[in-house]
């Protein structure tokens, strides 16, 4: 299965897994600037509850001098804290009705299980994980730094 398309800055922050030429880079560095979106105007949906909404708020504050999130990952962030609600909501009810519930296991179980798995895959795709963090700080100590034989 093919990897999904990351950005030029990924790329290098990443340490050029793939091994793009200089000239691909910097062709795709110049049209993501294009295409590249505010960070100025992040507010929580007001369909959000109020717990979806504070987290919201929460991971927005802790990202703000990253400039990872931009406006076109409102939606995905409101999905990922309203999910984050429906998880605690369902262990709530396994904790409140126990594991089994009339002979069977307790629905709220696979729900928390299915809720969780959302979760992990929106935390990765937000930069929410050590592990997503990792990927892109790789060589981020080295992007600044000047080096005669690259441009980037």
């Amino acid at each position: 299965m093919p990897r999904t398309a990351q950005s030029a800055m990924i790329h290098i922050l990443e340490g050029n897994p793939n091994n793009k030429t200089k000239k691909e880079l910097y062709r795709r560095q110049k049209n993501e600037s294009k295409l590249a979106v505010s960070n100025k105007s992040i507010l929580a949906p007001p369909w959000l509850s109020t717990g979806a909404k504070n987290e919201f708020n929460r991971i927005k504050v802790l990202f703000e001098a990253t400039d990872i999130l931009t406006e076109a990952d409102i939606n995905i962030l409101a999905i990922y804290c309203d999910t984050l609600m429906d998880y605690k909501s369902f262990k709530a009810q396994v904790k409140k009705h126990g594991i089994m519930m009339g002979g069977k296991i307790n629905p709220a179980i696979r729900e928390k299980q299915k809720s969780a798995e959302l979760l992990n895959k929106l935390a990765n795709q937000l930069g929410l994980t050590p592990t997503a963090r990792a990927s892109m700080a790789i060589n981020l100590g080295s992007q600044g730094e000047s080096n005669d034989d690259e441009e980037f």
